[in-house]
């Protein structure tokens, strides 16, 4: 698949957004329960959330540069019967509202149960956001490589990875340790880390992989004629081929679905994000010092990676048209 960039920002940026929102607020109810101290102070909660609701809202912005016509995006919110994205479009538009509720509540010291329920409206909005924008791709079957429940998954631990080193950046920013939340953050990158090279094994493997016998009937390739005197099994197999793509020029699909990733830029990209989105941030959150530039440069490093990785996850994915377009297997 063509990598649009417009879409590599929105989910990076929102995910990041939606992690943090969600930490925020699960910190929030665990210390109204009273199961731990909250590691962030009253008056440094309304920044944290408006700088995470920021990120949401930068993400959402940016995905409308990927329509032909934006001024029409209104209209990603009429199919929520159907379509993941409508879905997507209207729990964001309820999860700005509570989280923005949410903040008016910290900054105006709103009654605890109050604060209570926007903050599990806040919770169950960002994980039904960030649920939504995986869903859009791991319900298309005809791509391999998305339709399986790691992607899902991955959305969820990057999202909360980058949104916990956010929130311990802006924790840290300040001259507050942070020990909770950088705990938080360490678990999941690791976990993430671990969830991408799960889900690489996967495309890799050939688990549901589809050739042009199965796309057009004939799984088993097709058996010649029968030969007197000989048995049926004796008979030849014979693979099937492609005698012509059926385009004399470009076209739509051969521009979106037939982007081919060289191996070794492949690696250079990986290497990226490996460093960018998991090194750094880890070597930041076990030995970075308190200080607002070490925070910067751990964030934009787990972006600059994410997007590698957001990059990896669209050149990656093989529609099944390519079949048609002379790949043997996608």
């Amino acid at each position: 698949m063509k990598p649009a960039f417009s879409v590599l920002f929105f989910t990076v940026l929102s995910g990041a957004g939606l992690g943090a929102l969600a930490l925020l607020s699960a910190l929030d109810l665990f210390a109204m329960s009273g199961a731990l101290r909250m590691p962030i102070p009253p008056p440094l909660m309304p920044i944290a959330l408006a700088i995470a609701l920021a990120f949401v809202l930068t993400g959402l912005s940016s995905s409308t540069l990927h329509l032909a016509n934006p001024k029409n995006g209104w209209r990603s919110a009429t199919r929520w019967r159907t379509s993941w994205l409508s879905r997507e479009a209207l729990i964001a538009i309820v999860l700005v509202l509570m989280a923005s509720c949410y903040g008016l509540a910290w900054w105006l010291i709103a009654a605890p149960t109050l604060r209570l329920l926007l903050a599990l409206c806040t919770l169950l909005a960002a994980w039904g956001t960030l649920h939504c924008t995986a869903m859009i791709y791991a319900s298309l079957k005809p791509i391999r490589q998305w339709h399986t429940w790691r992607v899902p998954l991955s959305y969820f631990l990057l999202g909360h990875a980058s949104g916990a080193l956010l929130v311990a950046g802006i924790a840290r920013s300040v001259g507050l340790s942070g020990d909770a939340v950088i705990a938080i953050a360490s678990a999941f990158l690791i976990a993430a880390a671990a969830a991408k090279i799960e889900y690489w094994r996967y495309i890799a493997s050939e688990a549901g992989v589809i050739t042009i016998e199965r796309a057009i009937g004939v799984a088993h390739g097709v058996h010649g004629a029968p030969v007197p005197g000989r048995s049926a099994a004796s008979r030849s197999v014979m693979a099937a081929r492609l005698f012509d793509s059926g385009h004399a020029r470009g076209t739509f699909l051969m521009r979106e679905f037939l982007v081919t990733v060289t191996a070794r830029r492949r690696r250079g990209v990986q290497w990226v994000m490996w460093i960018g989105a998991f090194v750094l941030p880890l070597a930041w959150l076990t030995f970075g010092s308190p200080h607002w530039p070490g925070a910067l440069l751990a964030v934009s490093a787990s972006i600059i990676g994410l997007l590698a990785e957001r990059w990896l996850f669209f050149a990656d994915a093989r529609h099944t048209v390519r079949l048609f377009h002379g790949d043997p297997r996608t």
